[in-house]
């Protein structure tokens, strides 16, 4: 078995692959309704879960947070919604509604490449946005 090099890690980003899994998983968990096994490793992941939270750090450890409301209200966890060219993550903000996180109207984009720390939630269950047009009968 091959030692792995210092060289060998200078093009492996963990980071960014376990939000590419996040990512993927999410979407297979919301278009085909399986039973998954997921999280940052191994937390269970089933129909009636949709998201794993998520909260991202920079290098001296600080949290990164979006604003929630107008009032000012800030949140650091997130939804993963979508990544762009293998390095910008849209993520929607989640806020505590009493002891549950739900998810807010608001996004944001950060660059994978400013994070240095990646921490994950237990599963959970948000709404996720659908057609504002209302549906007739």
């Amino acid at each position: 078995m091959p030692i792995e090099t210092v060289n060998d890690c200078l093009d492996c980003n963990y980071i960014k692959e376990t939000v590419a899994k996040i990512d993927k998983l999410q979407k297979e968990v919301v278009t085909v309704g399986e039973n998954r096994c997921i999280s940052c490793d191994t937390s269970l992941f089933n129909p009636a879960n949709n998201t794993i939270p998520v909260a991202f750090y920079n290098q001296c450890g600080t949290n990164f947070s979006g604003l929630t409301d107008t009032a000012g209200a800030r949140s650091g966890i997130f939804r993963i919604e979508s990544i762009r060219c293998g390095r910008y993550v849209t993520l929607r903000l989640l806020t505590l509604d009493g002891d549950t996180l739900v998810a807010t109207l608001r996004t944001m984009v950060l660059d994978l490449d400013e994070v240095k720390g990646i921490q994950c939630f237990e599963p959970i269950t948000v709404e996720l946005c659908t057609s504002s047009t209302p549906t007739q009968a």
